[in-house]
């Protein structure tokens, strides 16, 4: 979802965030197979892109939580152009992570076009953020 800070940190547990803000769904593409893409885009190690999600807020004890996309990470992906993606998602499609969710490429393309065009807008409005809802 797209936001900013101050609204992010109203959102209670209770809301559902597609009734508050710009979202998209990630077709169950769970934390560990968005790493190995973090990974392949930024060149960090997987351990390291595992932490370009950091939690902001745990909305209860045993979530859900809502995570914010690295600020530099959502640059990086902002400037993607329709060619980098595709030679992405080829890669991606590769990493165990995925291949075990049997996603096919233009679901990841789908997926991988909706996120660039999330951290285009992001980026481009005033302070912004890209966020994950998280169940837990």
């Amino acid at each position: 979802m797209i936001g900013h800070p101050s609204r992010i940190e109203e959102v209670t547990a209770d809301e559902n965030p597609v009734d508050l803000f710009p979202c998209m769904n990630t077709l169950g593409i769970h934390v560990e197979a968005r790493a190995q893409l973090y990974s392949l885009l930024t060149g960090v190690f997987l351990d390291d892109a595992m932490q370009l999600e950091p939690m902001m807020q745990q909305l209860t004890e045993d979530g859900p939580n809502i995570h914010l996309l690295d600020s530099s990470l959502t640059r990086q992906l902002a400037d993607r152009d329709e060619d980098d993606i595709e030679e992405l998602v080829g890669l991606w499609l590769e990493c165990e992570p995925i291949e075990a969710l049997e996603l096919d490429g233009e679901d990841l393309s789908d997926f991988l076009f909706q996120l660039v065009h999330f951290c285009k807008t992001a980026t481009q409005g005033d302070g912004l953020g890209v966020y994950l809802y998280s169940d837990g």
